[in-house]
């Protein structure tokens, strides 16, 4: 199995939270907002030249950029998306996960003696806080 690896980014104080806010807007512009407003540019230039297709407005171009990146993310031959409602994990793996989670547990249960009723002992409430004030008295004491 692969251990995947996380990476925890710390983000602490009204400084902090600026910052990652001010970094998602800017990736987001750079990404999503400028490409979509060169094709929105590009288009309507096209059809002011041509004069047979409307113009389109920022959303629209944003439509567009969608259709793009993800027609281009379709097509590209160099990585594969693969999209599966099955698990990639075989049968077989999965038996012999739930085999070996098995023998942890029957291994613990070894190690360890269950608790009897008899081993819990219950004390009301009252009696405990005069026994805390009676082992902290003995503390001051000493």
């Amino acid at each position: 199995m692969k251990k995947n690896k996380l990476r925890v980014i710390q983000i602490s104080g009204i400084r902090g939270l600026l910052s990652a806010a001010f970094i998602v807007v800017c990736l987001a512009a750079g990404f999503i907002g400028f490409p979509a407003l060169v094709l929105n540019k590009l288009w309507n230039h096209i059809a002011d030249i041509t004069g047979a297709i409307p113009y389109i407005n920022m959303f629209q171009g944003l439509i567009l950029w969608a259709i793009l990146a993800v027609s281009y993310l379709i097509i590209n031959k160099k990585q594969k998306y693969l999209v599966a409602f099955e698990p990639q994990t075989s049968k077989r793996e999965i038996k012999d996960i739930i085999n070996e989670i098995k023998s942890q547990t029957a291994e613990l249960k070894h190690e360890t003696p269950p608790l009897e009723t008899q081993d819990i002992k219950i004390q009301p409430a009252a009696q405990k806080n005069s026994e805390q004030k009676e082992e902290e008295k003995s503390k001051e004491v000493v």
